[in-house]
């Protein structure tokens, strides 16, 4: 059956939640642990929730925190550096071609850079919290959500994180989230400011408490994005493809109910397997050597604190000490003296420890094993101390992409990739990339534009024809270094082409020389420069440079021409001399 038009019940709502939030129920012991060893924090994933409880006694080596927080930001350098860095916005491929079409998505590449950068959209610092979650529990969604505020035209778009400890998800049969349901709690004044939307409603009990000014009592909020059928012909929220719906559960009571044109949280997983929702990730992976370091890590610091500090023994007459020896750093034992040798020491060191080499060696091994599981050994290659070559340097990227690309590549698809899309959608409609003829749609202007009387683009008809029919007019190519990693093999081999055929054309055999006349220099020129990772702006567009060869095309024949009449001027000039040497021709006249 297709998703219902018509939202469900409240109490339907909170059924659908306590049954996903029972299929996360068996993740929560795994995630408290990862969030104790990695994060040194009592997440309370399985507890009641006490703020600002961190862990310091029980955590011995934080060489797994290291290791989450290093790759993360790794993670977030290679994948999302700034948006200029990470993808271009090309027109799909059946719109290439058409004229116009070109110049105006390198305009869209650009506005959609400038919003995404903007410090106040927050994209950095929710795809740093994005990268951290998932890597420690492997899962974590970015959302996309147009900015309420209309006095900030600068920043249209605002970016989010959402964490798995608040989320519960369902995914299509393709494996894609499309149903988020996300709890989290406001205070009375935030809820209050937050839902005073035309349409929103607020429940009774809690106006009462903002009227007393009881603001900072808390209120739990559930949000529901799920899919629903667009009603044909409708407008506004029936037309829409997904539907939101806010709810106060203590309450029972609905408070909100919208619709989004796309889904406006991207939800990915590191890892994941069959006939599982949830993902998994590299501290899923390192946490039985995390445990194990950690216990490791405290033995030997107890061994090292007794070795500095060792158990005395004192010998004394009386029987004193009960019969218990006490081993521990510091410690006084005292023993009978009777019986025993009269030169031997009245106060001696206890020694209770064995060799630690065994130990620390056990310790590099789980801190590197830690240390892969997070791919820091492909993420990073500081200890290489080999000077290498271009080819080897190429070779080294390679293999990096070899062992990173599906990760990467699964962020692109789950996250980056809808985020992109998204963020097109929402500058679209609100008239961020252009004019749209026909006067249909959002109109908004930037204060920029109207300071700067700068003439704001064109929307082609075609593009604006596609979108209102709801096809992809553009297609994502990302240019970010984890791309290069991905594409190393691909370039090296383009590059051993163009050797070849170079060489081949040199040696003057025809049948050779042919080679190189199937060779298309304008699609040769673009994928050195996509495979490259670099920008493509400063090259020109198809139409650009066919106007540009066209003008050269021009300036050459003129030269030619004006090169020949010099010629023949210098021809006749030169004729004319010789037949008046000769005698056949008088002398010019000086006169």
């Amino acid at each position: 059956m297709p998703p219902s038009v018509k939202p469900l019940s409240v109490a339907q709502y909170l059924a659908r939640w306590e049954e996903l939030d029972s299929e996360k129920r068996p993740w929560l012991v795994h995630y408290q642990a990862i969030a104790e060893i990695f994060l040194t924090r009592k997440m309370d994933f399985t507890r009641l929730i006490i703020p600002g409880q961190f862990l310091q006694a029980d955590v011995f080596d934080n060489t797994g925190q290291f290791a989450l927080y290093q790759a993360a930001s790794i993670f977030l350098s290679l994948m999302l550096p700034e948006a200029a860095r990470t993808y271009e916005i090309r027109p799909a491929r059946r719109l290439r071609g058409v004229p116009g079409i070109e110049e105006y998505f390198r305009y869209v590449t650009e506005e959609m850079h400038e919003v995404m950068d903007q410090p106040k959209a927050g994209l950095q610092m929710a795809a740093m919290e994005h990268f951290i979650d998932t890597l420690a529990f492997g899962v974590s969604g970015i959302g996309t959500f147009e900015n309420p505020d209309e006095s900030e035209p600068e920043v249209p778009v605002l970016y989010d994180s959402w964490g798995v400890k608040s989320m519960c998800i369902s995914e299509t049969a393709q494996g894609y989230v499309d149903t988020v349901y996300y709890k989290r709690k406001l205070k009375v004044r935030q809820l209050v400011l937050e839902y005073s939307r035309e349409g929103d409603r607020i429940p009774p009990a809690v106006q009462e408490k903002f009227d007393n000014r009881d603001y900072d009592h808390e209120v739990e909020v559930l949000i529901v994005i799920e899919p629903k059928t667009p009603e044909p012909g409708k407008r506004g929220i029936a037309g829409m493809r997904v539907r939101t719906v806010h709810i106060a559960p203590e309450h029972k009571f609905r408070m909100r109910v919208g619709g989004y044109e796309e889904m406006p949280v991207a939800v990915g997983r590191q890892f994941k397997t069959l006939d599982e929702a949830l993902g998994r990730s590299s501290a899923m992976l390192a946490l039985p050597d995390a445990q194990s370091l950690n216990a490791l890590t405290e033995a030997v610091l107890v061994a090292a604190e007794k070795q500095l500090d060792p158990p005395l023994v004192v010998l004394d007459s009386g029987r004193l000490g009960g019969g218990v020896v006490d081993t521990s750093a510091g410690a006084l034992n005292v023993y009978d003296a009777q019986g025993r040798l009269g030169n031997e020491k009245p106060i001696q060191a206890l020694f209770t420890v064995g060799e630690l080499n065994s130990a620390k060696d056990q310790q590099e091994q789980l801190k590197n094993k830690i240390m892969q599981a997070f791919f820091l050994d492909r993420l990073l290659d500081l200890n290489n101390q080999t000077q290498m070559t271009a080819y080897e340097t190429s070779v080294r990227d390679r293999m990096r992409g070899e062992v990173l690309g599906g990760i990467f590549s699964r962020q692109e698809k789950e996250v980056w990739t809808p985020t992109i899309h998204r963020t097109f959608n929402v500058l679209f409609r609100k008239g961020y990339l252009g004019i749209i003829q026909d006067g249909v749609g959002a109109q908004q202007r930037r204060k920029w534009d109207r300071v700067s009387g700068a003439g704001k683009m064109v929307v082609p008809p075609a593009v604006t024809m596609a979108h209102r029919l709801g096809l992809d007019v553009f297609e994502v190519e990302y240019v970010s270094p984890a791309k290069r990693f991905q594409r190393g093999e691909k370039l090296q081999g383009l590059m051993r082409s163009l050797d070849a055929i170079i060489a081949a054309a040199g040696s003057g055999i025809p049948q050779l020389v042919a080679m190189a006349d199937g060779i298309d220099p304008d699609k040769t020129r673009r994928d050195i420069y996509e495979l490259n990772g670099a920008p493509i702006t400063g090259l020109r567009t198809d139409e650009e440079t066919l106007k540009f060869r066209a003008a050269n095309s021009q300036q050459r024949q003129a030269k030619e021409q004006l090169d020949a009449k010099e010629q023949a001027s210098n021809v006749a000039l030169k004729a004319a001399q010789a037949k008046v040497a000769l005698g056949t021709a008088p002398a010019p006249s000086t006169v």
